[in-house]
């Protein structure tokens, strides 16, 4: 005579593979037409929006003059090292996420 234990875990086991199976054949649904055309416009707003802004900041670089791009890639640089102190370790910030 079998125990009522191994009856049950293996009804358990059968179980949890008929629920990921079943989850796994629900992800090829179709998704609506109406929501395909909303991402695409919502892709194309963006894009052209980020070429707008590309083309503002171009512009903006070549109205400064040659003495204040000097100051500010100077200003950078600086800025970099300056910084250094502040950061924390490679390891800190891989492994511990909180912040402080």
């Amino acid at each position: 005579m079998r125990s009522p234990g191994k009856n049950r875990k293996l009804f358990i086991i059968l179980s949890m593979v008929v629920i990921f199976a079943g989850a796994g054949c629900k992800s090829g649904s179709k998704v609506p037409r109406e929501v395909k055309q909303a991402e695409k416009a919502e892709l194309q707003m963006q894009k052209e929006a980020d070429k707008e802004y590309e083309k503002q900041v171009k512009r903006h670089y070549k109205m400064q003059s040659k003495q204040s791009k000097q100051i500010m890639k100077e200003m950078k640089r600086s800025g970099k090292s300056a910084n250094k102190s502040k950061q924390r370790s490679f390891w800190e910030r891989l492994f511990n996420n909180d912040c402080k």
